[in-house]
């Protein structure tokens, strides 16, 4: 089939009316099986193990944001603490009702990942749009993301929602598609900052397709109005907190240090395997082999939806060692386009072995991670366990609370960082102040610690000989009073070490 690589005139442009040659109704309809039972399946398996530990470092936070509503807050959109706000009145405070939004958007960003590799390549077999989810499931990092609520769940449902409603809207023009565009990508912002790239997105595809005359259109400023309404709590909170939220992304994502080859190689690497070699791979490959096809409608938009995320990651990425969830919008938008490179060249050995090993890989991962939550098998040494900071937090804050109260009235309950307060002040229920140079969320929940200040000081077993890391330096004198442990099995996973510190020094 042949497509005019020419510009498009003003009229909307015909792919949608291209006639499905290689699919009939019974191959979609078993294509859209499929996609659904391997969505459904891997969902019944996070289901099955996600009440069986402690919330992570970031699943506390968020479930802070739940307790204390907000209109926004220091490092985030308020998305993720509305969403766990409303699960905690409808479900409980428990580990599997605070994972039920991940698990639920998790499922719903399969199933749009099928619906928008069909809408981009309708002329191929639907089975390639089963491949495109089965490239999305088989991302390590997207399985467990599926199961603890971080903004990049929220943000990737809205994203390719807002994604598909956007090659609806440029292609036919209609004002109902615009108004979606609106209201998705303005709920993707209210999800994470990052989502300024679907902007991108937006604006360099309607100038492919349309010209310059398409910015005269009125659906695109309805959608324009929209979005901006909806972001209007982000900003509002912004203003009167002096604007710190977008001052730490700056000072986050642009980092006082000159971009560095070795250090974008080393988050590059963790992309490698937080995703998985032939995801990474495949789809840089099938971004190559794009730009003879850009003529193709449904090309150019992968092209545009992928790469504004990719290249804000290969420039910060250079800049400070990255998660290797922040790309996952980008991977997800390049799904179809690498399922339809995959399925065009599948005849090739190399292709073929590649994509079953990058499988294998995966599988196994998925698996183990997940047998290992149920029943933890497999032998570690001592506090050595890959997954053994999900335990033991419950009860540290609680034994921490409670020697807290034998100090009595005025005294604090301290940590050493950010990631060390939430579980803490999650599962004690009380306030805790975080005793680094950083100022963050916790500052303005509990206040910062003044000097001469006294209390119980909770210090990881990973803190132990780190006195500046745990706190331990920044009080006049510490002494110890208990220490707890978490053992899986015989073997011992996490230790919390319990410190009566007095006299806090603010510069120390």
């Amino acid at each position: 089939m042949r497509y005019n690589a020419g510009p498009l005139t003003p009229e909307p442009f015909d792919l949608a009316s291209l006639a499905i040659a290689t699919a009939d109704p019974a191959r979609t309809l078993a294509s859209a099986r499929a996609a659904l039972a391997l969505v459904l399946g891997l969902t019944a398996l996070h289901l099955l193990v996600a009440g069986r530990f402690d919330l992570g470092v970031d699943e506390a936070h968020y479930a802070l944001f739940g307790q204390w509503l907000d209109w926004s807050y220091f490092d985030h959109p308020p998305m993720v603490g509305w969403m766990q706000a409303l699960a905690m009145a409808l479900f409980g405070n428990g580990e599997l009702a605070l994972r039920l939004w991940p698990i639920t958007l998790g499922a719903a960003a399969g199933l749009l990942t099928y619906r928008l590799a069909r809408e981009l390549f309708p002329e191929d077999s639907p089975w390639t749009a089963f491949l495109a989810v089965a490239v999305l499931e088989s991302a390590l990092i997207f399985q467990l993301v599926s199961m603890a609520m971080v903004p990049e769940d929220p943000l990737l449902v809205f994203g390719l929602g807002g994604a598909l409603c956007l090659f609806r809207a440029v292609r036919d023009d209609r004002l109902r598609d615009w108004l979606m565009v609106g209201l998705l990508f303005g709920l993707a912002g209210l999800s994470k900052y990052t989502a300024v790239v679907l902007v991108a997105t937006a604006l360099l595809f309607l100038l492919a397709e349309r010209g310059w005359r398409g910015l005269l259109r009125p659906g695109p400023w309805l959608a324009a109005t929209v979005a901006f309404v909806l972001i209007l709590p982000v900003l509002w909170w912004n203003l009167r907190h002096d604007w710190i939220s977008f001052a730490y992304q700056w000072g986050h994502g642009a980092p006082d240090r000159a971009w560095e080859l070795p250090r974008f190689l080393l988050s590059f690497a963790g992309q490698l395997l937080a995703y998985a070699p032939g995801i990474v791979i495949f789809g840089m490959a099938a971004l190559w082999a794009a730009r003879r096809e850009r003529a193709h409608p449904g090309v150019r938009f992968s092209l545009l939806l992928a790469m504004p995320p990719l290249l804000l990651f290969a420039w910060s990425g250079g800049l400070e060692e990255t998660l290797p969830h922040w790309t996952l919008l980008a991977w997800a938008g390049l799904a179809p386009l690498t399922a339809r490179w995959l399925h065009v060249r599948w005849s090739r050995r190399g292709v073929r072995w590649g994509a079953w090993g990058s499988l294998g890989y995966s599988t196994v991962l998925v698996l183990l991670v997940h047998t290992q939550l149920l029943v933890p098998w497999l032998p570690f040494p001592a506090h050595a366990h890959p997954l053994g900071d999900l335990y033991g937090w419950r009860e540290a804050a609680v034994r921490g609370a409670e020697l807290q109260a034998d100090l009595g009235e005025g005294a604090g309950l301290f940590v050493g960082n950010w990631s060390l307060a939430s579980r803490v002040a999650w599962y004690s229920g009380r306030p805790v102040q975080v005793i680094d140079s950083r100022f963050d969320q916790f500052d303005l929940w509990y206040g910062t610690p003044q000097a001469g200040a006294y209390g119980v000081l909770i210090v990881p077993e990973r803190y132990a000989e780190r006195p500046r890391a745990s706190g331990v330096a920044r009080f006049a004198h510490c002494e110890p009073l208990d220490a707890t442990r978490w053992a899986l099995g015989d073997t011992p996973v996490h230790t919390f070490h319990f410190f009566h510190c007095r006299g806090y020094r603010e510069q120390a």
